[in-house]
């Protein structure tokens, strides 16, 4: 049996909730076919790269810019990005191009054989060696009237063709068929039965009929269709490119055992594309039997029939069989579920709300798994890697907010409107964070392929963190929003939620996918000079020291994550429709109301803490002259450790106390611990200097607002943004605490007394006091985000250019087998045409001076008309040759290279001096550089030659 998140009440659901959760298997749908396409994408492209570059030559601009193979797939890309022109000028000149629409057609080909297949079942199926159309059989008059009468019972539109499987003596039938064209085939033993059993006829044939009602043979035939392609074209033409141009093109070299090592890890990802996908397929076809039952119930099928179905079901079927499915996940496996599944969706259709661990499971996997292989079927209509990054983010969260959305919401507003348990939000979203890290694992895209893990790990938390978050608040706010009046409209609050869940969704993957990954795969280690630049910018070239020197290791991922305002846009969406979502309904009412005072102890806990802090830095570290800059930085950074600590702390409890919903309450109390600890920060830096005891910088006292936002602004979107999804993992932590709090809780208020002079309904002067509570907050955080925002904008608009980041490669060792490889690649592929290139500009300058002054005279010197016209344009036409190859690939051995630079650069500068001197008729410049180009036409033979050997 499947693990189910929570029991519901037998109480009937709406026919509304039913069919939203029928939906809900649409988006699931369309995300297998997104997947399929993608992987489809991904192997016909690497086919068709084969076939273009049979020599591998790709491959060869690789290790022409030093990348290593062996090592990882981030220092491969940065060796490729941080030499991008050289990379880019060496595919398109030695890279044999390809027709472009090569990957398309291929692609289409692939795709008019799903559509093929999708046609031709049907056909198969309902071939005339195997099927008799009812009409057409003697004596069966009257079973075409009753089966006239059992569509009508259906409204279905248009009839479909019944005929007969004589062959067949089981008592059952299947429907089959493509758009607009369907066929309910009978069983043989059923139509022989009918007359001594007509009800059970009659349920056989309304479930049938259930299923073109409910739309499901589209469904699974297009499944069916994209699976069999999958299985029977696209992997063996995978396994036939590994076995025909991967692993014989790399065997008896240095890459064998790596190829081997990477054909593994394809393969086991493969096996796991597979077997998602597989199951993501029978869980959708197991939900739409199980409508189809309770549709064929709805228009008056008999239970009987199900119930000795699992009669049978659990009769025949021996003990050791019945353990040994169980534990193997029997129905897992299979697309149609168990008798005794059915039996009871039928008996308690409320069981069909009631979402599934396994479902979010493998939303997240075949979510995570589609996203990676999208690229490669956007990159077929040449979307750049900005725009790809959005589609990918929109269509992954759009369709795992549906998805998400549509499971838990039905069962949520039923389960509150008949007052049973709602499923858990949180045990969804730690199932769909799992899937999410189990899909990125199998891929391995945010590291090497040689490993399990990436080399930052932790980097995953955050997408997982927005996942949870989305499929929690998902769950927490259709069962707020269930409580609104019968009358009031409900499609609103169904768009609000999953509109607020879906944008937390793309903007955490847009985050993910265009950062995310290179953080996870290690790129911190390949910009310590950004983060060298960066220490000294913010401590005016101080660095690091007293106090910050302890949170320093900490800095750098804190800055790529404050660096983006989408963090602190995510944060203040969801406190602030948490606070609308919550507070009105509590408001209105005299209901008990802990979330205020919880927030209230949350803001003065904060306040005293920055306080606290402000007093601890001034007297453990003061302020000495000169080191203003780097005592800021370090005063910043612990006020925001504290106050995200605060938030976080401050979550915990407050979904630890909580009675229900308690992600709603955490994020409302985090969100005004937080504001609360940056308003005492403001307040505190605009009196700078009139508490000593607290004073940060400086010495006089005066009244600044300015200066107290403008240091206050540091810290909002990382404090708000990073203290709001760490408040979202508090309050996951805080549910289990929930029962024994809750308990002691119960206890304490057991030894108190009543009071009974309270009213039921609070007076107009509290309830106004309540309603600004509520605005204020909400005022105050959408504020902050859309100042935050237009500053981010604006510094960007104002941005002189972009940044210089020189990469700090790797210094793991390469093996002299890779780096001989490396030095063959690097001179085929235009180091040695641009070492020539060179040698032949200086000798061609320094033969014409052999040939002017091979007659005694020494005009090549003192005539500045032969100078002019013979020399200049030669000393010129150095510096084209050696621009191109300092432009070039770097040469792979580091020393050589380091004598090469230095070369080339004297050249450079040489040909430039002799120019000018010429232009200038200045003789002894002229000299100067005739004397630096002899004396490098002399060393290139030797550092060339220790390059070419």
């Amino acid at each position: 049996m499947s693990v189910v998140l929570d029991r519901t009440t037998p109480t009937e659901p709406s026919s509304a909730h039913l069919s939203m959760s029928n939906a809900g298997t649409l988006p699931r749908f369309l995300l297998l076919i997104v997947l399929f396409v993608g992987v489809a994408a991904v192997i016909t492209g690497s086919v068709i790269n084969a076939r273009s570059d049979p020599n591998g030559v790709g491959v060869g601009c690789t290790l022409a810019s030093g990348g290593d193979p062996g090592l990882s797939d981030l220092d491969v890309r940065v060796r490729a990005v941080d030499q991008a022109s050289a990379f880019k000028e060496c595919v398109e000149r030695f890279v044999p191009h390809q027709a472009w629409w090569w990957k398309p057609g291929a692609l289409l080909l692939v795709s008019l054989c799903a559509v093929a297949l999708y046609w031709v079942l049907p056909l198969w199926k309902g071939r005339r060696s195997r099927v008799v159309p009812v009409e057409d059989v003697d004596g069966l008059a009257d079973l075409s009237t009753v089966l006239a009468d059992l569509v009508a019972v259906a409204g279905l539109r248009r009839p479909p063709r019944f005929v007969i499987a004589p062959a067949v003596p089981s008592t059952g039938a299947v429907v089959f068929g493509r758009l607009g064209r369907y066929t309910v085939c009978l069983d043989g033993g059923l139509v022989a039965r009918r007359h001594r059993d007509p009800e059970d006829f009659r349920s056989v044939v309304l479930h049938e009929l259930a299923h073109l009602h409910n739309r499901d043979v589209d469904i699974a035939y297009a499944t069916v269709a994209l699976w069999r392609i999958l299985l029977g074209v696209i992997l063996p033409l995978d396994l036939g490119y590994v076995a025909v141009v991967s692993l014989p093109g790399t065997a008896g070299t240095y890459m064998q055992s790596r190829e081997q090592t990477r054909v593994a890890h394809h393969a086991a990802m493969l096996v796991i594309t597979v077997v998602l996908a597989y199951l993501a397929r029978v869980d959708i076809l197991r939900t739409r039997e199980h409508h189809a039952d309770l549709t064929a119930r709805r228009w008056g099928a008999n239970v009987r029939l199900w119930e000795r179905a699992a009669a049978q079901e659990v009769t025949g079927r021996t003990a050791l069989a019945t353990r040994w499915s169980r534990a193997s996940g029997g129905p897992l496996w299979r697309a149609h579920p168990t008798w005794q599944q059915r039996l009871g969706s039928m008996v308690n259709s409320g069981t069909m709300l009631t979402p599934q661990v396994l479902s979010f499971f493998l939303t997240g996997a075949t979510a995570a798994i589609a996203a990676t292989r999208l690229p490669a079927l956007l990159s077929m209509v040449e979307v750049n890697a900005s725009q790809e990054h959005v589609i990918i983010a929109g269509l992954v969260a759009v369709l795992v907010t549906a998805i998400t959305g549509l499971l838990l919401w039905p069962a949520v507003t039923h389960a509150a409107r008949t007052g049973g348990p709602a499923p858990s939000g949180l045990r969804a979203g730690c199932a769909l964070g799992a899937g999410l890290i189990v899909g990125e694992l199998a891929v391995g895209r945010s590291g090497s392929v040689w490993d399990l893990l990436p080399d930052q790990p932790g980097y995953l938390a955050l997408p997982v963190l927005a996942g949870l978050a989305a499929t929690w608040w998902t769950a927490e706010y259709a069962q707020v929003s269930a409580t609104r009046p019968a009358g009031a409209a409900q499609r609103w609050p169904l768009l609000v939620g999953l509109g607020v869940s879906c944008c937390v969704m793309a903007l955490a993957w847009y985050w993910w996918e265009s950062e995310g990954t290179l953080l996870a795969g290690g790129l911190n280690a390949f910009t310590a000079d950004l983060f060298a630049q960066f220490e000294r910018s913010v401590t005016d070239g101080q660095g690091y020291e007293g106090t910050l020197l302890h949170l320093a290791p900490g800095l750098p991922p804190l800055l790529f994550l404050s660096m983006r305002v989408e963090l602190l846009c995510l944060a203040g969406l969801l406190c602030v429709t948490a606070i609308l979502a919550w507070f009105p309904r509590r408001v209105s009412t005299g209901a008990p109301w802990p979330t205020l005072p919880a927030a209230g102890i949350g803001a003065f806990g904060s306040t005293v803490l920055v306080v606290a802090t402000t007093a601890g830095i001034r007297a453990w570290s003061p302020v000495v002259a000169g080191g203003e800059q780097g005592h800021l930085v370090s005063y910043l950074t612990w006020l925001m450790v504290v106050i995200v600590a605060a938030m976080f702390v401050a979550a915990g409890f407050a979904a630890a106390l909580a009675d229900r919903t308690p992600l709603l309450q955490s994020l409302i109390v985090s969100g005004a611990t937080g504001l609360a600890g940056l308003a005492t920060l403001a307040v505190l830096a605009s009196v700078d200097g009139c508490v000593r005891p607290l004073e940060i910088l400086g010495s006089s006292c005066r009244f600044d607002p300015v200066a107290g936002w403008t240091v206050t602004a540091l810290l909002v979107s990382t404090t708000l943004g990073l203290g709001v999804f760490l408040a979202v993992a508090a309050a996951a932590l805080g549910v289990p605490a929930r029962r024994p709090l809750r308990r002691f809780r119960d206890r304490a208020m057991a030894t108190r007394r009543p009071r009974t002079d309270l009213p039921d309904r609070p007076g107009r002067g509290r309830l106004a006091l309540r309603r600004a509570a509520v605005l204020m907050p909400c005022l105050v955080t959408a504020t902050l985000v859309t100042v935050m925002a237009v500053d981010a904008r604006s510094d960007s608009s104002t941005d002189a250019g972009p940044v210089s980041t020189n990469f700090v490669l790797t210094d793991q060792p390469t093996s002299p087998t890779v780096r001989a490889a490396q030095v063959d690649a690097w001179l085929a592929l235009g180091g040695a045409d641009r070492i020539n290139q060179v040698l032949t500009g200086v000798l061609a300058l320094l033969e014409r001076i052999d040939r002017l002054t091979a007659d005694g005279s020494y005009r090549a010197f003192s005539d500045w008309s032969v100078i002019d016209a013979e020399l200049r344009p030669r000393c010129v036409a150095i510096s084209g040759p050696v621009a191109d190859a300092r432009r070039y690939f770097d040469y792979p051995e580091p020393r050589e290279q380091a004598a090469w630079d230095a070369l080339l650069a004297g050249a450079e500068r040489a040909a430039g001096d002799c120019d000018l001197a010429i232009r200038h008729r200045d003789r002894e410049g002229y000299l100067a550089a005739l004397r630096e180009l002899l004396q490098f036409g002399r060393a290139l033979p030797a550092v060339t030659g220790d390059m070419i050997r």
